[in-house]
């Protein structure tokens, strides 16, 4: 049968229907106002907000959480380069999102004219996958690959750029079915059997947990790993929650920033180490392989990356959750020697004592301590709660004293470290797990990055508490400054009213000046529902302190 032709901008949007998407974000404008007319009459959830870098994190947040891509569609020119930042921040983390971006007319692409640019060139710097559909029979085919990419680990961001008058064209192109990336199997047996003899010999083993072990069936796989062998498991951030309570005595910490932590002292003692779904952007090779003497078995659904501190002795390729499963049954006879039992219950005593110091440390006319300030929240949060956390000093206490037990619970930004997306991850958390408890944190600095957002989150009834750790500086590269130089530079910032920022909103603003205060506000942003903002003022004046057990290469 044939199909009837019709406007390129609609067989995209059916397209999408078909990919499953039910929400997309974006901002219009006339090179792109055609996909937003057809979205009309979708089905598909329309959702406009206040900048596109914004929207990006949204939507990659969205794709995190969701485990579908996040689609966004934006207009030509600054439209378009606004998305790079958040673009890139979805790529390095592997969060899946497609862009959608219009441009100039097909005649004015070579032209110096209104907003007419290389987007497509652009694009690439940021994505994995990135296609300029320039006849309209091709666009749809464009969607089909960005789709695939988007999918296929690792996971991560593509785009597609249509200029306007392809889509005012017509077509008979359609999509005949979703075209995610397809699943893999396990690795292959004689790698697992393999795998299993190493760790079987081996007298202090330990679990490296990473981000692409972080979905669900990847998460069950290896805590059924962990319950049959008795393993001590490590988390990077972005694997954050894969050890459950019931299994909290084998948990032995989390790294990711500074070769300081318990989880890094038992990785180095470690003479086989596991690293699953781990990849190298989390934390990089050469700050906990130290020496290089143990032996890497990487179960991976990619390939390792290879470095100068990175050249697993093994590598079991396939799907992570499968490959995990097929291992299990084969290790039914590991138990963790003396050795290993006494270096994880070393780690054990570190976690708690770094925590005990924390709940002890004095707070100081300047502000609450900010460790302190975050065992506070994480004591008042219940086990489900989504946690949005910001770049800044606020994420180095959040990354080593908020604990969670269920994956994709605390979100970090850890590859690029990206500035203001914890209040654009939270609107995503509460879209995604309404009905649920929602938390971001970021400093100051951060917040005003994507404040402008509270108009999108009230628009749309979104639920959740932001909490501003205040110091009025970028303290992160202010004390990372006073190591390497003895002094600051470029980091001050002033105070503001956040709120009236939070009422001019539609929020609910609090300023606690003392613990008392700081603990009565979240517990009644979390009552209230709706949006509740709450700036803390903290004293950061101890981070210095750190420059006595890291590392001189951590600020080289």
């Amino acid at each position: 049968m044939t199909t009837k032709p019709s406007r390129v901008a609609d067989r995209l949007v059916e397209a999408l229907a078909k990919q499953g998407v039910e929400r997309v974000f974006g901002v219009p404008g006339a090179k792109i106002d055609a996909v937003f007319d057809a979205l009309l009459d979708s089905g598909i959830v329309t959702v406009v907000g206040r900048h596109e870098q914004n929207l990006a994190f949204l939507a990659g947040a969205y794709g995190r959480l969701t485990g579908n891509p996040g689609v966004v569609v934006v207009t030509s020119g600054p439209g378009t380069t606004n998305l790079a930042t958040g673009l890139l921040t979805a790529n390095t983390e592997q969060d899946p999102i497609v862009a959608i971006c219009g441009a100039v007319p097909r005649t004015d692409r070579l032209k110096r004219t209104h907003q007419s640019m290389d987007a497509a060139a652009m694009l690439r710097t940021v994505t994995k996958y990135t296609a300029e559909a320039v006849d309209p029979d091709d666009v749809i085919e464009a969607v089909a690959n960005a789709f695939r990419a988007a999918t296929t680990e690792p996971k991560g961001a593509a785009a597609v750029v249509v200029p306007s008058d392809v889509l005012a064209a017509l077509s008979d192109k359609q999509l005949p079915r979703h075209t995610w990336a397809p699943e893999a199997g396990h690795a292959p047996d004689y790698a697992i059997k393999q795998a299993a003899e190493t760790i079987l010999a081996a007298e202090r083993p330990v679990l490296l947990v990473g981000m692409r072990a972080a979905d669900a069936d990847s998460v069950a796989a290896v805590r059924e790993l962990a319950r049959t062998t008795g393993l001590p498991i490590v988390e990077t951030f972005q694997a954050a929650g894969t050890v459950p309570a019931e299994l909290e005595d084998q948990y032995a910490g989390r790294v990711g920033l500074f070769r300081n932590q318990p989880g890094d002292v038992l990785v180095s003692r470690a003479d086989v180490l596991v690293t699953i779904g781990y990849d190298a952007v989390e934390y990089d090779p050469r700050l906990w392989n130290l020496g290089g003497d143990r032996t890497i078995v990487h179960i991976d659904s990619v390939p390792a990356n290879l470095d100068n501190d990175y050249y697993p002795d093994l590598e079991l390729l396939g799907q992570v959750a499968g490959t995990v499963a097929a291992l299990t049954p084969l290790l039914a006879r590991v138990s963790p020697g003396p050795a290993l039992t006494a270096e994880l219950a070393e780690a054990r005593r570190g976690l708690a004592a770094i925590d005990d110091a924390a709940r002890d440390a004095p707070h100081s006319a300047n502000g609450l301590n900010p460790a302190r300030a975050v065992l506070l929240l994480r004591d008042l949060l219940p086990e489900s709660a989504t946690v949005a956390c910001d770049i800044g000093s606020n994420y180095i206490y959040m990354a080593r004293h908020f604990r969670v037990h269920e994956p994709r619970h605390l979100l970090f930004s850890n590859g690029q470290q990206t500035l203001g997306v914890a209040l654009p991850w939270a609107m995503a958390a509460s879209l995604a797990r309404p009905g649920t408890p929602v938390v971001s944190v970021s400093g100051d600095g951060g917040f005003l990055f994507s404040a402008q957002e509270l108009e999108t989150a009230n628009r749309l009834g979104l639920d959740f508490v932001h909490i501003i750790l205040r110091d009025n500086t970028y303290d992160m590269v202010g004390f990372q400054e006073v190591l390497k130089y003895g002094r600051k530079s470029g980091v001050q910032l002033g105070d503001y009213g956040s709120q009236d920022i939070a009422t001019a909103f539609g929020a609910q603003g609090f300023r606690p000046t003392n613990e008392d205060e700081f603990v009565d506000a979240v517990r009644k942003g979390l009552a209230a529902g709706g949006r509740t903002i709450i700036d803390v003022p903290v004293d950061y004046s101890h981070n210095t302190d750190l420059g006595a057990i890291l590392p001189a290469e951590t600020f080289e």
